[in-house]
């Protein structure tokens, strides 16, 4: 793969002048365009979600972008995140304008753990032309699993270039914002950014649906009515993630559906759809599971959510019942959580027998939460879907798909499109394949939404 490059002075001293001239005029013209107070048109309704508070607000260009690339491996012959760029920049249909981006961390009124009012943070990507208002698409951007709050979309805008590696899902929404020219938003969620007083509700259904489709409305509110100096919203709106992105994807869509919100489409890509049958299953195998943060992280969440019926104490045995909730607080890496599980890493040895009976019986209170949290379960889609899983996802099995399918299918749906992906091999790196084939997840989706955006 070819090296990323800022653009270079050539040794004509005339030339140079003149090109430094250039260079000064484009960037007085741009900075005379750049980020001022919006004030609303008269016209415009009051804003019934409350919209946005900005916090920060920045601009980036490609270069910038290019260089955080440099920080993320590139393999040569397998699809990693340079792949991602490079398809994105040179095989798109309608030689799609290249812009700056700006990007905004913002707050908007959502829910806490317990329903109450809160303000929740989350990051705002969107192109800027510098001389025309764009007309865009809203795409939500829901990211996957995280440990750490300070990695929640909002933190990137912070991030040392040391940590640039950490955002990869930050990197795709502004290559998607530069080359596709759309609005992306990215919602934090709760316990995570500076929600740090709470725990993150991790696959807990109703609590993440509601704080991604609360950003979304808000984003339709904050790019409607010509009240974004740069772009208006051209009334399409998708909902696009992978891993936990794509099970908060699902959950969201069925939200705003609910609330009457019509989206444009719906990418949800290797997502655990399933709790109650395919995790489940994974929870209480004999074999180890690569990734054993996953349990810790979904214990807390429950017994933040449903404190009876997933008590540590009559869920975890010790060591685990003290240092599951010691660490798993957002505040903690992979390396700790991961260090606190089964060595063997086999998940089911941190429960008690008696609780492991309980998730195997179908009429106990845990298995009942769990099933109640599926997100594919208690619902028809209407909107326009693409469900895409990798066949041998290591982490994410591919069995979440195929229930999610076989349900789906039942109810005669044909607004749904099921890509099963062929099983890959794991990067060089010798990491999971859930990790390596994330990047070929991200792309697909993309050329999916950008062909509805042209309908």
């Amino acid at each position: 793969m070819k090296k990323y490059k800022t653009l270079q002075w050539t040794g004509n001293t005339s030339f140079n002048l003149l090109q430094g001239l250039f260079l000064l005029l484009t960037v007085l013209i741009i900075n005379s365009c750049t980020y001022k107070k919006i004030v609303p048109r008269p016209e415009c309704p009051p804003m019934a979600s409350g919209g946005f508070t900005v916090v920060d607000h920045t601009e980036r260009t490609i270069y910038e972008v290019l260089n955080q690339m440099e920080v993320l491996p590139d393999y040569p012959g397998y699809f990693d995140y340079h792949d991602f760029y490079a398809r994105t920049s040179t095989n798109l249909e309608g030689g799609n304008s290249i812009y700056p981006v700006a990007q905004e961390v913002v707050k908007y009124t959502s829910t806490d753990n317990n329903g109450n009012s809160i303000e929740l943070t989350g990051l705002l990507i969107y192109p800027w032309s510098g001389v025309e208002t764009l007309s865009v698409p809203i795409v939500s951007v829901n990211h996957g699993t995280e440990l750490l709050k300070s990695i929640a979309p909002s933190g990137w805008k912070d991030a040392p270039w040391s940590k640039w590696k950490d955002y990869p899902e930050m990197l795709i929404a502004d290559i998607m914002a530069i080359y596709y020219g759309w609005a992306i938003i990215m919602p934090d969620y709760q316990g995570m950014g500076e929600d740090i007083t709470e725990n993150h509700p991790y696959c807990v259904r109703e609590r993440l649906a509601n704080s991604t489709a609360d950003m979304m409305q808000a984003a339709m509110e904050y790019f409607g009515c010509s009240r974004n100096a740069y772009v208006d919203w051209n009334g399409q709106a998708f909902l696009y993630g992978y891993s936990e992105g794509g099970f908060v994807t699902m959950a969201a869509a069925r939200e705003l559906e609910e609330r009457n919100v019509k989206l444009s489409g719906v990418v949800c890509m290797d997502g655990p759809y399933d709790l109650s049958g395919t995790m489940l299953d994974v929870m209480l195998a004999d074999k180890p599971f690569p990734v054993p943060y996953f349990l810790p992280m979904l214990m807390v969440g429950y017994h933040t959510m449903y404190p009876e019926a997933y008590d540590y104490g009559a869920m975890l045995i010790e060591p685990y019942k003290t240092n599951i909730p010691k660490y798993t607080t957002g505040f903690y890496d992979e390396t700790v959580v991961n260090g606190i599980m089964p060595p063997d890493k086999i998940l089911k040895k941190i429960f008690t027998a008696a609780f492991y009976d309980s998730l195997k019986n179908v009429n106990s209170k845990a298995y009942q939460i769990l099933f109640e949290n599926n997100s594919y379960l208690g619902w028809v889609p209407k909107s326009k879907m693409l469900l895409w899983h990798c066949q041998n996802d290591d982490c994410v099995p591919f069995g979440n798909f195929v229930a999610a399918k076989d349900r789906f299918n039942s109810l005669g749906l044909t607004n749904i499109d099921y890509v099963e992906w062929p099983a890959v091999s794991p990067d060089p790196s010798g990491g999971t394949i859930h990790v390596s084939v994330a990047p070929r997840a991200f792309y697909e989706g993309s050329l999916w939404i950008n062909n509805l955006t042209k309908k």
